[in-house]
C-alpha cells in the first residue's frame, strides 16, 4: 500500500517534501525554547543548529535520538522526514541532467 493524497477527480497530488529543519525550528519556536539551549541538550555548536534550521546540514541517527529524548518526537519521524528530503533533493537533480 502506498500513501497517496488524492484531489477531488480521484488524481494524486504531489507533496514537496521540506527540511526537517523547517520542522524543527517551529517546535523549538512553539514550545518558547531559546536556540542556545537546544544546541547544548543536542551537544552541537549553535551555527550547527542553525545550520540544520537553513536546511544546509542534515539530522543524524545521533541527532535524532537526541531530539526524540529531548522533544519526544520520534526519532524515525524525523529520520523519514530527512531520508524524503534528500530523495527529493536527489531525483530533481537527476531530472536536471
Amino acid at each position: 500500500m502506498t500513501n497517496q493524497v488524492l484531489d477531488h477527480n480521484g488524481k494524486e497530488l504531489e507533496i514537496e517534501a521540506f527540511h526537517p529543519g523547517e520542522f524543527l525550528l517551529e517546535e523549538i519556536e512553539e514550545r518558547g525554547l531559546l536556540k542556545k539551549e537546544v544546541a547544548a541538550a543536542l551537544e552541537i555548536l549553535s551555527h550547527h543548529l542553525s545550520g540544520i534550521f537553513a536546511g544546509k546540514r542534515h539530522i543524524s541517527a545521533k541527532t535524532a535520538l537526541k531530539l526524540e529524548k529531548l522533544l519526544n518526537i520520534s526519532a524515525g519521524y524525523c529520520l523519514g522526514m530527512q531520508m524524503e528530503y534528500d530523495l527529493q533533493t536527489a531525483r530533481h537533480a537527476l531530472v536536471l541532467q
